[in-house]
């Protein structure tokens, strides 16, 4: 086992849009950057986030404010945000996407130069700007062009599966180079976490295979970070169904947004039934659970899903607004511009994760974290087009206080023996398949803990978790590959588990953890259920949470829910 040994002031791990906004914030500081991606560089998650990156910019909707865009933010969070981090979101999103569009983002704009900005699911406002459906992407386009600018130090197929922690905190990181087959540590004066949330441990899901594993939660927990809201997992309403391989695939809420219809196979409008004043643009657990309803109710289409139809509005505008799922359905053999879609919900985003504070600093002294990985800005449910505006907010702070915190520390010399002899322990032939182990687990997850949960279901899938965390336990990998395999179901089995723990403990209905054996949200249950690791097991409390500021406050009582006038 071949080790190489590299050295930075600022290691980044993750290298989408937070990634990528990190790493340039603390170069621009004058630090010597590297930053890690587990993918080829800029085949990010990022890239999968179609719909649009939120900001009251208030070119189309004049009324609209930092402070009603945190409302909405802690309403349809269901009051589990941290509102401190949500005020910093919405204050700094503004800045953050005019930056993008400065940097040369081809954000969709009018005939006057302003971006053009659409409604998205439970927001007051239209405050969604997009480049047709393909944002997410745009955006990695102008990051990476601008971390290469700055000739920031990239390492793709990088797969990290330890933190170093030295006598003053985090000081490195143990990784895999799954393109040379070596062993890569890293030692740094700063780390920056960034390595996306746990999406993927449901067999249906937005997210691609080798993504959202829950990587950088493990890492978090296995250094004794804090952890928060672990219960609180995010299904889209819209994912596609058929052909089978096709199934979870994103159907961006764009849709929904430029004016798309839900109906059942009966050709009913079911949303009127579950939010008649909101109807499609309701929050995104309301429209999943109504989706779910019909399907168990006997509604559901041939393939178990709900029709969703945008063929109403011209083809050209669909065409134009909609590129990508025009072209994801034509695939298929399916005309969006003429059909409806087939669609069911999808597991898509994590709003759980590692604890920050303001300046994206975790628990332990030396590790900062941004993006899906963290926990705090979005509650018990994310708002659509708040989680690529969260990117660029944090990421840049986690750069920029990486960078403050590196300034004045000695060069990192990571001690990496216990790392090395753990990755050596895996190495051999073994009689189980990890990934076998972790499809099953992936398949209990959606069985037990997904849209909706109950106690019995909930403890029965904790109790089968265990059993394939104990045939795992002993499992050996002859290979470099093999070693990765055993890793990515060692994260997605630990983080099954802090799900199920958490939602076992959670006993009421918030946002998108809905229980049927407490149907209705507990005001008493307005506080976080936080977890970190003690003695080497898995230590649940509780937190409360602060108030909003004034403004917000303000915010809050004025506006209500989110009601939507017809699109122009």
């Amino acid at each position: 086992m071949e080790v190489v040994r590299q050295t930075c002031d600022v290691l980044v791990i993750g290298a989408g849009a937070a990634g990528l906004r990190a790493a340039i914030a603390a170069s621009d500081l004058g630090q010597d950057v590297l930053l890690l991606g587990k993918s080829k560089h800029g085949d990010a998650h990022t890239n999968l986030a179609t719909g649009g990156v939120n900001a009251a910019l208030a070119t189309v909707d004049k009324d609209d404010t930092w402070a009603v865009h945190a409302a909405d933010t802690l309403r349809e969070g269901e009051h589990l945000a941290d509102p401190r981090l949500v005020e910093i979101l919405c204050q700094q999103a503004p800045a953050a996407i005019t930056e993008l569009a400065d940097w040369g983002a081809r954000f969709a704009k009018g005939q006057d130069g302003r971006l053009i900005q659409r409604f998205f699911g439970a927001h007051t406002f239209r405050r969604t700007c997009f480049y047709g459906d393909e944002t997410g992407m745009e955006m990695m386009r102008v990051l990476v062009g601008q971390a290469a600018k700055r000739n920031i130090r990239t390492l793709e197929s990088v797969f990290i599966f330890k933190l170093l922690a030295g006598r003053d905190g985090i000081d490195g990181a143990a990784g895999l180079d799954l393109a040379s087959g070596k062993v890569l540590v890293v030692g740094a004066r700063a780390v920056v976490l960034a390595a996306g949330g746990y999406s993927r441990i449901y067999s249906i899901s937005s997210s691609r295979a080798f993504e959202n594993l829950g990587d950088g939660v493990a890492l978090a927990f296995d250094a004794g970070c804090t952890l928060a809201d672990l219960e609180m997992v995010q299904f889209h309403p819209t994912g596609m169904v058929w052909p089978k391989a096709m199934e979870g695939i994103l159907v961006t809420e764009a849709v929904r947004g430029e004016g798309g219809i839900l109906t059942n196979r009966k050709g009913e409008r079911f949303m009127q039934r579950y939010d008649p004043e909101r109807m499609e643009l309701s929050a995104r657990d309301v429209v999943a659970r109504a989706i779910y309803h019909e399907i168990i109710d006997g509604n559901g289409t041939e393939h178990n899903g709900a029709w969703l139809d945008i063929s109403f509005q011209p083809a050209a505008y669909i065409q134009e607004r909609l590129p990508k799922m025009v072209q994801q359905f034509q695939d298929v053999g399916v005309d969006i511009t003429q059909q409806k879609m087939e669609i069911a919900p999808t597991g898509h985003y994590s709003m759980g994760g590692v604890v920050i504070d303001a300046n994206c600093k975790t628990s332990v002294a030396g590790l900062f974290a941004a993006g899906e990985v963290t926990a705090g800005v979005h509650g018990a449910n994310r708002l659509g087009g708040n989680s690529l505006a969260e990117t660029v907010v944090f990421g840049k702070i986690a750069g920029q206080q990486a960078a403050k915190h590196a300034n004045g520390r000695p060069e990192a010399k990571p001690e990496a023996v216990t790392a090395l002899a753990e990755l050596r322990d895996l190495d051999g032939a073994g009689q189980e398949r990890p990934a076998g182990l972790q499809e099953q687990a992936q398949q209990l997850m959606w069985r037990h803990a997904g849209i909706v949960r109950d106690r019995a279901g909930l403890e029965k899938g904790l109790e089968q978790l265990l059993r394939l965390k104990a045939r795992l336990n002993g499992a050996k990998a002859p290979s470099m590959q093999g070693v990765a395999e055993l890793l990515d179901a060692r994260n997605v089995l630990l983080c099954s588990e802090l799900v199920l723990r958490a939602a076992l403990q959670r006993e009421e209905s918030r946002g998108a953890h809905y229980h049927q054996d407490f149907p209705e949200q507990k005001d008493g249950w307005r506080k976080r259920l936080v977890c970190s690791r003690q003695d080497g097991r898995m230590a649940f409390g509780q937190a409360s949470l602060p108030e909003p500021g004034p403004e917000v406050r303000d915010a809050l009582t004025a506006t209500g829910k989110a009601r939507h006038k017809p699109l122009e």
